[in-house]
């Protein structure tokens, strides 16, 4: 600390005057106490004082409604900014009720499909002036009941809840309370009536994927699926085959659990055969990457040896070696649809009953190629 000085100046006279030091750690002080202010909430109270206008006037332009010129407009905003006023969130959903969140409900986060949707969600939600609470249930339905009683207690407006998160019984239980739901992405065996769903025509993805394997020459195939799930994505592969009078024996179609370690099982247990299939549909990505590391261990090359297809499209199947070609889930257009479904809710419009679908595409990368390689 810097010293104070005192000067002589007379009998019993003196003045003090500080050195730079202590000037400095005053100054310092100062600053600190209007720290301190600043942290201290600022209410609109404080805005209409500071700037001699009503509340109401203050409350209108911070909350773009009411008639309030631009420049006032202008002049409360700056205010607002140099006083650090932040809007009292509970006070708001207090007088609106609602508290500008939505929950999405998902089984696991370490599946990268499910980031890329909640992303896409969170963004869209944004765009409306909401935030996204995430609930990761571990594929456990009571978790999910637990987790969305807890947040009815005033702490979301809504629901988007992914496949395999919870019980359809409890999700109903809500939705029929008039509580605003959306189901995205649901399991393909289960088909909830009533409540607004978004979807992709998993069917149709089956199909593109048995079409691409069949016009590149492939006859011997297998199929690795998580039934039931998956149900969707496997008839409609199926239906191909059948369509042009071929079959897939019983022991050619597999379970997995739509895991990189259940898509490099089977895909192990296929190569020991000792006539391997030359084509291989995986119902998700990271099963077909599964598989892929699987040929290679067997000192197969793909798609020489062995062509493996997913369904998914992942950020990371575009980067394994090789490409994992892929039928692509539009995971935007997905969230999207599924966010703009619950904000109608949320706002009292009309609700949609039916299922909303989205449609697959393929996506040709290198894990893929004409039988036989010529």
């Amino acid at each position: 600390m810097g010293k104070l000085l005192l000067t002589w100046t007379g009998p019993f006279m003196y003045t003090t005057h500080m050195d730079r030091s202590t000037q400095g750690f005053q100054r310092a002080e100062t600053d600190k106490r209007r720290s301190k202010m600043k942290r201290v909430m600022v209410t609109i109270y404080d805005i209409a004082r500071a700037t001699g206008l009503a509340k109401s006037t203050v409350a209108n332009a911070l909350s773009g409604k009411g008639t309030v010129s631009e420049a006032t407009r202008r002049r409360i905003l700056q205010c607002a900014e140099e006083m650090g006023y932040r809007p009292n969130m509970v006070a708001r959903s207090l007088s609106n009720h609602k508290t500008s969140t939505i929950a999405v409900i998902l089984p696991t986060i370490s599946n990268p499909f499910y980031p890329e949707i909640v992303e896409a969600i969170e963004q869209t939600a944004l765009e409306h002036g909401y935030q996204t609470l995430i609930c990761n249930t571990h594929y456990n339905f009571e978790h999910g009941r637990l987790r969305m009683e807890r947040l009815r207690s005033g702490w979301v407006d809504g629901y988007i809840i992914m496949g395999s998160s919870m019980d359809i019984t409890d999700i109903t239980g809500h939705f029929q309370q008039d509580i605003p739901i959306v189901l995205c992405d649901w399991q393909e065996n289960e088909a909830p009536q009533g409540i607004p769903q978004v979807s992709v025509d998993f069917f149709r993805a089956g199909q593109l994927a048995a079409q691409h394997l069949l016009e590149l020459g492939h006859r011997d195939l297998a199929v690795i699926v998580d039934d039931p799930q998956q149900s969707l994505r496997q008839a409609g592969f199926l239906s191909i085959l059948q369509a042009r009078g071929l079959s897939l024996p019983g022991k050619r179609i597999l379970p997995g659990n739509s895991t990189l370690e259940s898509g490099y099982n089977v895909a192990k247990s296929l190569f020991k055969e000792e006539q391997p299939p030359t084509a291989i549909f995986a119902a998700t990505d990271l099963m077909a990457i599964g598989a892929i590391e699987a040929a290679l261990d067997a000192g197969l090359r793909v798609p020489e040896d062995v062509s493996i297809i997913g369904l998914d499209d992942i950020f990371v199947s575009a980067h394994i070696r090789p490409p994992l070609t892929t039928v692509a889930v539009p995971k935007l257009q997905l969230a999207q649809a599924a966010t703009h479904l619950l904000f109608a809710q949320i706002n009292g419009e009309a609700q949609v009953s039916d299922a909303q679908l989205v449609e697959p595409h393929l996506v040709l990368r290198r894990s893929t190629a004409t039988y036989p390689i010529t």
